[in-house]
């Protein structure tokens, strides 16, 4: 199916990438979950077919939403990405200990089908736990060379360690309820935080706060132990881990608890109303409320911006590439007047309605609008102040700005200026009217069909293909499906003039359309799994609140996709594509 045969730019750093959350690999040996042993595993089948990144969703420690984007830690890393299993993963777990401990789990049912949270987050704390009784009582104060490494990790992480396991404390004592404006007012700011620990700590109380703070430094020591472990696998493979850090972090969060004075909590971050969330009133008519509390920005300036260099610090330590969640936000972001806990009671109000109801203030951009040349100027040049304090403190890992939305005209250029690669989705990319083809994107660029946040390619291109062959010609639905449909074929450079020979879905095709990008001139391409591997599966629906988000599982094990005969297919694929448009790295053998 690939019309046109041309040989790809020479002399350009060219890598192609999978786009897999962490969550989503599935082992012979995992707890139901995707963890670090799991990572590693696909480093190998990354490195294999040639690719040079493995990009990750971010995997910093989740709420009771398990969003990834709803952080409740912008440093502490997800507990249930750590490998469990004993003498392995968990040094301090025995064999009997493990057994004895899955046994009291319904583990065939953990393991199978989506990620059960509630299951799996329950399992594995277990062992956590008895992995920590066996270090507190066995290692730690021992002078071991793991306990020396543990105390070592404790003083040098305590900018953030102290404060986060305060708070995993109190969420202990909420019902790990992380939303600390609704916990006792006893422990509702740091101060009284601290003052409430000291005093559970010197009588000697059934909380047991010493050991519950000791226990979750830990787990974050357990945790970034692996990580690094393997990131370092993955150097030496060739194959880097791209991280992800999103604009905002949750209000909910021990950030905003112990940092309070650098967020401004009376605006929440979002994205401007958008009428393709046909399934979202709420969406359509206000917008996206992401309950993100903006910064004041101010405040972290006099601070030499050390919450935002410390973020960037502890990513860049696992990642050698990462990619900023919304960077439109450094210039200018939407916001909402009220927590999206509101956001039932305005639906049905009027814009006037609502303004009574928040003191006169309505949703819109901050801090200024984009609606005169003077405001984009002061935008674009506070968003570069920003964007050089995170290429400073990233050290030379490669970043890369999601740039997708509604997009100011001033933002790419600055983004190139700045050195920063933005994302080109091809099929959303045009120029006079006509899509842009892979040769014009710039060399600092990001190319990639989808993101974590659509359907696969396949189910896009199937639901369109059946509009246009079933809904009235010429009605808006009907020339919004064909020209989806053709973009696409142009992009492609596949001619056809009859609706009726647009192409099914098939290999062949997700094959032209993956040789066809990896032969843009992009530095960076990405290929989410789902459409590697030919699948109708879906890792978020944005703007829905469902169970379904962020469960997505892999249906087969990292070892059947590198060795099974069904895979074959996808393994060829890729180690072809890969060669002939020059992205392949060369496999280091470990």
């Amino acid at each position: 199916m690939r019309e046109m045969q041309e040989k790809p730019p020479e002399g350009a750093d060219r890598l192609a990438g999978i786009l897999v959350p962490s969550f989503s690999i599935r082992t012979g040996e995992d707890l139901g979950i995707g963890d670090t042993a799991g990572v590693l595993q696909f480093i190998d089948f990354a490195a294999e077919q040639g690719y040079g990144f493995v990009q990750l969703l971010p995997i910093n420690e989740v709420g009771a939403d398990n969003s990834p984007y709803n952080a409740i830690s912008s440093v502490a890393l997800e507990p249930t990405t750590i490998d469990c299993r004993p003498g392995i993963g968990l040094a301090d777990v025995t064999e009997e200990s493990f057994r004895k401990i899955l046994a009291e789990h319904n583990f065939a049912e953990i393991s199978e089908g989506p990620v059960n949270y509630k299951a799996v987050k329950a399992l594995k704390r277990d062992l956590l736990e008895d992995a920590f009784y066996n270090f507190r009582d066995k290692v730690f104060g021992k002078g071991s060379e793991r306990d020396v490494a543990f105390q070592t990790f404790c003083q040098e992480e305590e900018d953030w360690l102290d404060n986060y396991c305060i708070f995993r404390f109190l969420m202990e004592l909420e019902g790990e309820n992380p939303d600390w404006q609704t916990w006792d007012s006893k422990y509702q700011d740091l101060g009284s935080a601290y003052s409430f620990l000291e005093a559970s700590i010197s009588s000697g109380d059934e909380f047991k706060a010493g050991y519950w703070m000791l226990f979750f430094a830990f787990v974050q020591w357990v945790a970034r132990s692996q990580w690094k472990a393997v990131a370092e696998y993955g150097q030496k493979k060739g194959v880097r881990l791209m991280g992800d850090i999103p604009i905002g972090i949750s209000v909910a969060s021990a950030d905003v608890f112990a940092n309070r004075d650098i967020f401004d909590l009376d605006w929440y971050g979002g994205a401007p109303p958008e009428t393709l969330f046909k399934d979202d009133e709420f969406v359509q008519k206000w917008g996206q409320n992401w309950g993100i509390p903006l910064y004041r920005w101010d405040v972290l300036k006099e601070r030499n911006y050390d919450w935002w260099r410390q973020r960037v610090a502890k990513t860049v330590e696992i990642c050698g590439m990462f990619r900023v969640d919304h960077a439109l936000g450094f210039y200018r972001i939407y916001s909402f007047p009220w927590n999206p806990v509101r956001n039932a009671e305005f639906l049905p109000l009027s814009h006037e309605e609502a303004a009574e109801r928040c003191g006169g203030r309505l949703p819109g951009f901050r801090p200024r609008p984009d609606d005169t040349e003077e405001n984009k100027q002061a935008n674009r040049h506070e968003g570069e102040q920003y964007l050089r304090m995170l290429i400073e403190a990233a050290g030379g890992a490669e970043i890369i700005a999601e740039d997708l939305g509604t997009v100011p005209d001033y933002v790419r250029p600055s983004l190139a200026e700045l050195g920063i690669a933005g994302m080109k989705v091809p099929q959303w990319e045009f120029h006079d009217g006509r899509v842009v083809r892979g040769g014009h994107y710039p060399e600092v660029s990001f190319a990639a069909y989808t993101t974590h946040d659509h359907a696969a390619l396949k189910v896009q291109w199937n639901e369109q293909r059946d509009i246009i062959l079933n809904a009235e010609a010429g009605s808006q639905e009907w020339n919004d499906a064909r020209h989806f449909i053709t973009t696409l074929l142009d992009y492609c450079s596949i001619a056809v003039t009859q609706f009726d020979e647009f192409p099914r879905y098939d290999r062949n095709f997700l094959d032209a359309l993956f040789w066809t990008i990896c032969l843009s001139n992009a530095g960076r391409v990405a290929i989410m799994i789902t459409d590697l591997i030919y699948s109708d599966d879906r890792i978020n629906v944005p703007g829905i609140m469902t169970d379904k988000n962020w469960t997505y599982r892999l249906p087969a094990t990292v070892t059947e996709l590198r060795q099974g005969e069904e895979w074959k297919w996808m393994r060829d694929m890729s180690k072809n594509i890969l060669n002939e448009t020059g992205r392949a790295i060369k496999v280091a053998q470990v």
